[in-house]
């Protein structure tokens, strides 16, 4: 299927031939593969040794304009002070003779991580974890080097691949980026929420200072769509989202899509509303991501697991023995329910005897393993099948050595 780079380069052939040409020093321009309001990005190719490189150029009209300039010169400064193999590369820079000021950057062949999720409708766990890894180490880096993105979203990230044909997501547009030891001339205040309202703290669409858990926000936002397809807020118009954005609970992937309830807590963290209760670094974030994903074997501990399936009023009743025999609720449901406990702390002979005075239940009580952290449970333990017979006979069945 064509990339984005590709159809621009179908839909903007011939916008070279029959507007004016750009005269880049020591480059020859082919399409247009990327504008905005900010700027044009072009294909080209190095004379010098017909390298194909992008190029991001100015908007002629903002030549003028101190806030445009002192953002493309923030954006420069930013890749250049960054080496680092999932950030997009600067190779070269100057201006043009019209005034409008250009950078010239590595070319990154392969679709935007927005179109594979529009194309895939959502992506696993494991994958969004090899996907999302390097671009927290790259916001990390840049995070020690003083700087703040401000603008991490799907479009902003392209996944392409390295000589050897691994993966390589490669982080894009640092044009909002923070400089937070900068002492020239900043933005003006008018201008100092730019971004992508979808895609924004509640500290930038507030004119808040911002820091490195404002990219740890955006990054929840984009662990959420990945796993998804969808956006964390979405539904309705953009004030209604901004609002939720501020002011509504936060959202659960496990709600939307059939994932493990253990990936929510990371990435509800990573969106809290208050900067202090987040993960202070994209380097917390994705290790606990990580480890809710794919928990240590180290973690992974024998457990005692019951699971009843019954009308809510039976549920109730269930939930608050497993409460009481100091099991810890894994999932629950109006019809269902399942709680595990490290097997050596539970009566397993007193919750038995609890248990058998249920009515109109189909419950298991058996042995399995599982990682146990605070509230939050994964592992095999969660695979009623892996460790009982399903679907669960009428009554209580109890597994060998319970």
């Amino acid at each position: 299927m064509p990339t984005s780079n590709q159809r621009a380069r179908g839909d903007k052939q011939e916008g070279l031939s029959t507007g004016s040409p750009i005269d880049v020093p020591k480059h020859r321009l082919h399409t247009l593969i990327g504008e905005g309001g900010f700027g044009q990005v072009w294909s080209a190719d190095r004379e010098s040794d017909g390298r194909r490189v992008a190029i991001k150029i100015l908007h002629l009209e903002l030549v003028r304009s101190i806030d445009a300039l002192t953002r493309f010169q923030r954006e420069v400064e930013a890749i250049q002070r960054l080496e680092h193999p999932n950030v997009v590369r600067a190779l070269d820079h100057g201006t043009l003779g019209d005034g409008r000021p250009y950078v010239v950057l590595e070319y990154v062949e392969g679709p935007n991580l927005r179109e594979v999720i529009h194309e895939r409708r959502f992506i696993p766990p494991t994958e969004v974890l090899q996907i999302l890894e390097p671009l927290c180490e790259a916001l990390a880096v840049a995070h020690d080097a003083g700087l703040v993105h401000r603008d991490v979203k799907a479009s902003n990230v392209i996944l392409g691949r390295t000589p050897d044909g691994a993966l390589r997501p490669v982080l894009l547009d640092f044009g909002l980026v923070k400089l937070l030891d900068e002492t020239g001339p900043g933005l003006t205040s008018s201008r100092s929420m730019l971004g992508t309202p979808a895609a924004m703290a509640p500290e930038q669409m507030r004119g808040l200072p911002v820091d490195a858990r404002t990219d740890v926000y955006a990054i929840g936002l984009l662990a959420y769509h990945m796993l998804t397809g969808q956006p964390a807020f979405s539904g309705g118009p953009g004030v209604v989202q901004s609002y939720l954005q501020v002011h509504g609970p936060r959202p659960r992937p496990s709600a939307k899509i059939e994932i493990d309830p253990a990936i929510d807590e990371p990435i509800m963290k990573a969106l809290a509303t208050e900067p202090g209760d987040r993960p202070a670094s994209t380097r917390d974030f994705i290790e606990s991501l990580r480890r809710a994903i794919s928990p240590p074997e180290s973690e992974l501990v024998e457990v005692l697991v019951l699971y009843v399936e019954a009308t809510p009023p039976v549920i109730e009743r269930a939930t608050q023995l497993a409460g009481e025999a100091g099991l810890v609720i894994a999932i629950a449901a109006p019809d269902s329910v399942l709680a595990v406990a490290p097997r050596e702390l539970v009566d397993a002979a007193k919750l038995k005897a609890a248990l058998a005075g249920l009515e109109n239940v189909h419950a298991a009580l058996g042995i399995s393993i599982a990682a146990i952290r605070g509230k939050v449970v994964d592992g095999p333990a969660l695979d009623v099948e892996s460790w009982a017979p399903y679907p669960i006979a009428a009554g209580l069945w109890v597994g060998d050595g319970v």
